[in-house]
């Protein structure tokens, strides 16, 4: 890899092919040319990407990574500002619109308020933190249906044990009946045993 000159692609002299960016009108869509062609000064332009984005107040926000644009008007919509390329892997970035930006000022983009509040999407931690919830919920709905089923369970093995100790008393009945008739028999042959008839 070599690294190159950073060159200037007028705004409305490319297209998207193939996933590759191509100019569309040969050698005025690049630099000094396509500045003449727009009317544009290249020395008075300001480039966004990589300035620091700041408060009022002076509370750094984060460096602008990139530019979101309408693509039919060609205006920019967004800023998207992170903390750096391992902070934008994990964390993300923060997507400033540009109304909140409200002014330039030593070397800073300056913000409103407002855009200090806006949360960072997009990154590692957000997807993790979905596939949590989402595993959280799956837990949650599997313990819910291991207790429905551990109370149906317990609710049949009660029933059953009700039954058992039903049939159990049952048996205990008849068979302290048939004792009953044992002592009886018992008695009636004592009595005649004393009496000696």
């Amino acid at each position: 890899m070599f690294k190159r000159k950073d060159r200037f692609l007028a705004f409305d002299a490319y297209k998207i092919e193939d996933g590759r960016v191509v100019a569309t009108i040969d050698r005025d869509s690049w630099d000094g040319l396509a500045c003449k062609r727009i009317g544009i000064n290249w020395d008075e332009c300001l480039i966004l990407e990589g300035m620091v984005v700041v408060t009022r107040s002076g509370k750094k926000l984060g460096t602008v990574n990139s530019i979101d644009f309408d693509k039919s008007t060609r205006k920019a919509s967004e800023l998207k500002v992170t903390e750096g390329a391992t902070s934008k892997a994990i964390i993300g970035s923060t997507n400033i619109p540009l109304d909140l930006i409200v002014g330039y000022k030593d070397g800073a983009l300056v913000a409103e308020p407002p855009a200090a509040k806006i949360k960072a999407e997009g990154g590692l931690a957000a997807k993790a933190g979905e596939q949590t919830a989402i595993a959280t919920h799956a837990i949650k709905e599997k313990t819910k249906d291991v207790r429905a089923a551990a109370g149906n369970l317990g609710k049949k093995a009660s029933q059953s044990a009700g039954k058992a100790v039903d049939s159990g008393s049952k048996a205990l009945g008849k068979q302290l009946g048939k004792t009953k008739g044992m002592f009886k028999a018992f008695k009636d042959e004592y009595k005649k045993g004393s009496s000696g008839k």
